[in-house]
């Protein structure tokens, strides 16, 4: 079943393309076919700009994408390595420590990501870290078991919260203004250019210019949409954070 993403692409191709037949019909009767030369340089040069815009929005975001999966990747494999390492300690210590990182699981999962989806993020979970690592700190371990088990489980607290912060960063990244207004710009001028410069109006070319503007209007859609890497169709999920859930016991 296709997501709404993708229902949002199709429709925006649609819409161009029927925006291109539609001029494309209001001009069947023009009989201008340009011969200057430096329509023909300026053409390419126009389509080169474009796709170099459209590479590095491309790029940035998948970059921002990667950080976001890796960061969560990374808090995952994190928190599960504190709950194993709980259950080194006394246990009244690993029953309260169990208790935080339910609390702190579930508030990921519940509060950061919605929040996240919309472009922002507080410091609740950043609260809940610093509370579990003052009582890991405060804690008195008697035996050498405990005392090693707190101190893997204060080093997995530190890689738990510089993966918190990579993804707290991801979730406030998002492409320039002036790179999404070249993406804009550049896109209007290439869907625009081959009706400016005199496209023949015979079914090959009429067919290329609806189709070039389709596939521009798809892939601007999929820029926006790609700008939030917890959004779209390639939005970074709490999956594996959820897997932990379940291996703790979180409902």
């Amino acid at each position: 079943m296709l997501g709404q993403e993708t229902w949002w692409v199709l429709l925006a191709g649609i819409l161009g393309a029927a925006a291109a037949a539609g001029v494309l019909w209001f001009l069947r009767e023009r009989e201008f076919e340009p011969k200057d030369i430096t329509l023909g340089f300026l053409g390419p040069s126009l389509a080169a700009m474009y796709l170099l815009v459209l590479a590095l929005a491309f790029a940035t975001e998948w970059t921002t994408i990667s950080s976001a999966q890796q960061a969560v990747g990374n808090e995952a494999v994190a928190v599960r390595q504190i709950y194993w390492a709980a259950q080194g300690l006394p246990a009244p210590a690993e029953a309260s420590l169990d208790s935080q990182i339910h609390e702190y699981l579930v508030t990921v999962i519940d509060h950061d990501w919605p929040q996240m989806q919309q472009g922002v993020l507080d410091n609740r979970s950043d609260q809940q870290l610093e509370a579990m690592s003052t009582y890991l700190l405060r804690l008195n371990a008697t035996t050498s078991g405990a005392s090693n088990a707190q101190q893997f489980a204060l080093g997995q607290l530190s890689v738990l919260a510089s993966a918190r912060a990579q993804r707290a960063d991801a979730a406030d990244s998002r492409l320039p203004i002036g790179v999404m207004a070249a993406v804009v710009i550049t896109s209007l001028i290439v869907c625009v250019f081959p009706f400016v410069g005199g496209i023949k109006t015979d079914g090959v070319s009429m067919t290329i210019a609806i189709l070039q503007t389709a596939l521009v209007v798809v892939a601007v859609m999929v820029v926006f949409q790609l700008n939030n890497p917890y959004t779209g169709p390639l939005a970074t999920t709490p999956s594996s954070l959820t897997s932990v859930a379940a291996l703790v016991g979180v409902q």
